[in-house]
This record gives C-alpha cells, structure tokens and sequence, in this order.
C-alpha cells in the first residue's frame, strides 16, 4: 500500500519537475454538458433557413396587407355612395320646398300684376277717350242724334258732308274705334290678337294721334308675353318717335325693368333714374323710385 502511495508521488513530483505539458487535458468541469457533447453546424446553414423564413413572412404579411387593402377599398366606395345619397335626398327636399315656395310666390305675383294691369288699362282708356275728345262709340253726339238732314236732290249735285264731319275727323273716328278695339283684347288678355291689331292700327294710321299710345301697349303686350327683347324695342321706339308723349315716363319705367330682367343693372338704373328725375310727379317716377330700392337692397 505505501509503496504505491510512493510510486503516485514520484510520478506528480516527476511530471513537475519535467515542466508544462504541451497538450494540456481539457478540465470537464469548467465547460457545460450541452456545449460539450454539441456538434457544430456547419455556417451557411443558418444563412439559409433564416433567409427562406423572413421571405415566407414578408410574403405573408404582404399578402395580409392587400387582402386588407382590398376589403377596406370595398367598403369605401359603398360608405361614400351611401353618404352622397343621402346629400342628394336632403338637397332634392329643399329643392321641392324651395319650388313650391316659388310658385306661391309667382301665383301671387302674377295676381298682383293682373289686377294692377286691370286698374292700369281703365285708365289709360279714360284718358285716351278724354285726349281723344269723342265717347268711347266713336261718334260724335251732333251724329248720333241724328241732327244731320240728308240731301234732298241726289242728282249731280255732289255730298257734302257736315262742318264736323271732315276726312281728318273721321279719320280720326276710325283710329279711335280701332284702338278701343285693340284695347278691348289686350283687357280680354286676347295677347295675340291684340298684337295683330296694334300693328294693323300703326299701319293703318302712320302718325296718328294715338300711335305712341298703340307702340307703347305693343310693349306692354310683348312684355307680358314674356319676350323682352322685343318688348325693349317697341318702348325704345316710344322714347325715339313720340318723345313729346305722356308715354314717355311710363315706358322709360318699362325700360329700366326689362334691362335688369335682361341682366344690365346699369342700363336698368339709368332708365328708372331717369325718370324720378325727370318726371317727379309721376306714378311712374313713385314706380321707378320703389324699383330702385329694391335693386339696392338685392
């Protein structure tokens, strides 16, 4: 027993002296198990797997984000077709509230007009016989009553007519018997007919004593009929042939408010202007005045 004891001995105290050696044992203790019994893998292994794993999860998540992108860009269109809908609804109910507001309003005007152009048009026929100097028949009263004696010899002796009873006069007769006939269509609201009338009256009696009164009511006849265009010219053809007239106010009125349906404020102001200037005293110019306000406070 001692002698192997000894012989132990030697050999540590034999290797010691001898110096380091040169491969050295490996101390088990010092590493763990796991390292020691793993074997490398080779380095372009993992290179490999990890670039086939981030492609498969780009690929997925691409594919992700356009099924997303597909479902979200469906449902936006139907969201945005929903909402223009329901604008389109909401404006279209305005719409109606607003027509039907429009037409009360144009029933009540067109009410308003009538009855004006009623009072408007007695008036005017009562002047018009009164400038005219004879009823409203035509005839003078000397006539109808029968005071005119017929000739008693027919032979050559020509006709004479009465004192009262010149060319001129019942020429005069006629021109009036006409007018009160176009006038009576223009109150029957018989337009067009009255326009054939009023024509016929200027064509049969150039330079009449009531031409400015048969121009102006062709305005008046146009303008109701809502062509504006040609109502501008009759009355534009008052204020250029009659500028004398007692129609000249009225229709330089009519003027001014046909230019502003025409779109031309301008001209329209400088028409009604014209007229409270003018002719202060005048219905028109009361007319024209409250035109004017309302153009400023539109």
């Amino acid at each position: 027993m001692s002698l192997k004891r000894l012989s132990s001995s030697s050999l540590i105290l034999a290797s010691l002296l001898a110096g380091p050696v040169s491969a050295a044992v490996p101390v088990v203790e010092s590493l763990p198990t796991a390292e020691v019994i793993r074997e490398p893998v080779p380095a372009t292994a993992p290179e490999s797997v990890d670039n086939a794993s981030v492609e498969s999860v780009i690929e997925s998540a691409q594919a992700r984000q356009r099924a997303e992108d597909t479902q979200q860009n469906a449902q936006q269109p139907a969201n945005s077709t929903a909402y223009f809908l329901n604008q389109i609804e909401e404006l279209r109910k305005r719409n109606m509230t607003l027509e039907g507001r429009v037409e009360e309003l144009e029933f009540q005007l067109r009410q308003n007009e009538a009855e004006f152009r009623d009072r408007y048009l007695d008036l005017d026929a009562r002047i018009s016989r009164m400038t005219g100097g004879q009823p409203e028949g035509g005839l003078s009263n000397e006539r109808s009553a029968g005071n005119i004696s017929p000739p008693t010899d027919l032979g050559n002796t020509p006709v004479q007519l009465p004192v009262d009873q010149t060319p001129e006069k019942l020429l005069a007769e006629r021109e009036q018997a006409d007018y009160q006939a176009a006038f009576g269509l223009i109150r029957d609201r018989e337009f067009d007919q009255a326009l054939v009338a009023l024509r016929k009256l200027l064509k049969d009696y150039p330079g009449g004593k009531l031409s400015d009164n048969a121009q102006y009511w062709l305005g008046e006849v146009l303008m109701a009929q809502g062509k504006f265009e040609p109502a501008r010219d009759e009355f534009m053809l008052v204020m250029e042939q009659h500028p004398q007239s007692a129609k000249v106010p009225d229709a330089s009125y009519k003027l001014g408010r046909l230019y502003d349906l025409l779109g031309d404020k301008a001209e329209a102001r400088k028409y009604l202007e014209s007229v409270v200037s003018k002719f202060p005293d005048s219905p028109a110019a009361r007319l024209s005045d409250t035109y004017l306000q309302g153009m400023s406070d539109s």
